[in-house]
């Protein structure tokens, strides 16, 4: 990521939004708008940050187009490769968005499908979001209001775990700078080993080993977003990836996550799968973010991430 204190980053990814990676490309006014930026306040502390240029036309249309954007906002943040985590200690603290254009509905529940919430234009640290997305909008095409008129906000909420915030801080430094999937099993194996020096056994490459890591790095609260810090997001889909092939039997193959030469984003952990004879993709990342990070109506029952990996791999 940039150092400076507030700087554009390309988003979203380009298997959901295809040819982003023209800086200088014009957009139309959207009711999301396609590309996000990142607000870094004094503190270093980072905001994920989203526009809407343009009224929707219903709210569960508004709701629609907010999935792709949120998801591939997200997915960039928890695929940055372990070399730059390693160089960069600043915390993810929200994702944001912000309206300028006036609507008769009420977005408040397609929001609140993403943990957002309405907040404050008032707020200290609304000055820096709102300097970069001003600078965004003049690359939108039509009459865009000057002034934001909504504000929506998502905390991001971490395991409460005693060691996820442990393990997270000796794994940036001790794993492996390579992309994800360059050395297969490896941050599964490192992870795994931290763990247990900290008295905490277990993680293994089985569905119970699985659900013991998912135990410490998952939020279970439901209606939040339930953040993993990226080094162990990515430690989590290498020992889904290792159980796939040794315990689940299913030959796969880890997808080498080297990040764009324009972009300088990674994609997401991805193994390549065989059933009966064939082929096929399996987008990891994907499936972990949707299972463990985005948020879960409150009091539903999810099954735990284990369970679904022995489903989807046997």
């Amino acid at each position: 990521m940039p150092d400076d204190s507030d700087s554009f980053v390309p988003g979203p990814l380009d298997q959901f939004a295809p040819g982003l990676r023209k800086k200088a490309e014009r957009f139309a006014a959207l009711p999301v708008h396609p590309r996000v930026v990142h607000a870094r306040a004094p503190s270093g502390d980072r905001t994920i940050v989203l526009a809407s240029f343009a009224p929707p036309v219903s709210v569960r249309a508004l709701a629609a187009a907010l999935k792709p954007v949120v998801e591939a906002a997200l997915l960039a943040e928890l695929s940055r490769p372990a070399g730059e985590l390693a160089e960069d200690d600043s915390t993810l603290v929200a994702l944001e968005l912000y309206t300028f254009c006036e609507t008769p509905l009420d977005c408040a529940p397609a929001f609140a499908l993403y943990a957002m919430s309405p907040a404050s234009l008032d707020d200290v640290g609304t000055t820096g979001p709102l300097s970069l997305l001003r600078r965004e909008a003049q690359l939108v095409d039509g009459d865009v209001a000057d002034e934001a008129r909504q504000r929506f906000r998502a905390p991001l909420v971490r395991s409460p775990h005693p060691l996820a915030a442990r393990v997270a801080r000796s794994l940036r430094e001790a794993a492996p700078k390579e992309p994800w999937g360059a050395t297969p099993g490896a941050l599964a194996r490192l992870c795994a080993d931290q763990l247990a020096a900290l008295g905490y056994d277990g993680v293994e490459p089985t569905r119970e080993g699985i659900e013991r890591l998912e135990a410490v790095v998952v939020h279970q609260s439901g209606g939040v977003l339930r953040w993993i810090e990226p080094i162990l997001f990515q430690a989590l889909c290498d020992l889904i990836a290792v159980a796939a092939t040794v315990t689940f039997e299913r030959p796969v193959q880890w997808g080498v996550c080297e990040p764009d030469e324009d972009t300088k984003l990674a994609p997401p952990p991805v193994l390549l799968a065989e059933r009966d004879g064939e082929s096929f993709h399996v987008p990891l990342g994907e499936h972990v973010l949707r299972w463990c990070v985005m948020p879960s109506a409150p009091g539903e029952t999810i099954p735990t991430l284990g369970a679904w990996a022995e489903h989807e791999f046997t």
